[in-house]
C-alpha cells in the first residue's frame, strides 16, 4: 500500500474520531483545554510527539502534485506547525481559545468529520 494512502487513512481516522468527539462531547472541551495548558510538561510532550509524527509523514510523503496527496502533505505541515507552536508559543495558543471559538466548536467538529470521511474513503 502506498505511504500516501496509509497517511490518508490514518489522518482520516484521526479526524473522524476527533470530529465525533467534538460533536458529542464538545461541552467538555473548555475543561480539557484548561487542564491541558495548566501542565507545561504535557504541552511540551504533545508538541514533541506532533513534530515527530508529522516529520515522519513529511519525509515519506511531501508531495505537491495537486491531487489528494497534496491534502495529506498540507495536513502534515499543519500538524508540524501545531507541534512547533506547542513548544515555542503555548501561551499564544492558550489565548486563542476564546469563548467565541468554543461557541462554534460543533461546526469545527462537523468540518473535521467530513474531511476525515473524505480522506478515509480514498482508495
Amino acid at each position: 500500500m502506498d505511504i500516501s494512502l496509509v497517511a490518508a487513512k490514518v489522518l482520516g481516522a484521526y479526524l473522524v474520531i476527533g470530529g465525533l468527539f467534538v460533536i458529542f462531547r464538545g461541552k467538555t472541551i473548555p475543561h480539557l483545554l484548561k487542564d491541558f495548558f495548566d501542565h507545561p510538561a504535557v504541552v511540551y510532550l504533545s508538541g514533541v510527539i506532533l513534530i515527530f509524527l508529522s516529520s515522519l509523514l513529511l519525509i515519506q510523503n511531501n508531495v505537491w502534485d495537486g491531487t489528494w496527496r497534496t491534502l495529506v502533505t498540507v495536513l502534515a505541515w499543519l500538524v508540524l506547525i501545531k507541534g512547533l507552536c506547542y513548544l515555542f508559543f503555548p501561551e499564544v495558543l492558550q489565548k486563542m481559545v476564546t469563548k467565541k471559538l468554543l461557541e462554534s466548536v460543533s461546526l469545527y467538529g462537523l468540518i473535521a468529520l467530513v474531511a476525515g470521511l473524505s480522506l478515509f474513503s480514498i482508495n
